[in-house]
């Protein structure tokens, strides 16, 4: 009971309609929790770049080094690469 108390103490109202309590949401790709951690965007890159990571090496013995690099910058490279940019602005 204690715990609906404080949902309903933390809700916030603007005219009649309530805006959500909401644990964390995406903005341009940037994963922004509530306490303004960046736990749940770093598992999401974990995430992505072990599948990138997976696929580049399924492949590389099909491949030359060369396209092996061009395969790697737009999969890979990109992903943290984006973070930096995008957390640099906001920050």
């Amino acid at each position: 009971m204690h715990g609906q108390q404080n949902i309903k103490k933390n809700q916030i109202s603007v005219g009649n309609k309530h805006i959500t309590n909401i644990r964390s949401t995406k903005l341009l790709g940037l994963t922004i929790d509530a306490p303004m951690s960046w736990k749940y965007h770093i598992e999401e890159l974990k995430s992505k770049l072990n599948k990138s990571c997976y696929a580049v090496r399924s492949v590389k013995q099909l491949m030359s080094l060369e396209i092996l690099r061009l395969t790697y910058f737009p999969y890979v490279h990109s992903v943290p690469s984006y973070c930096i940019i995008l957390g640099d602005f906001i920050l």
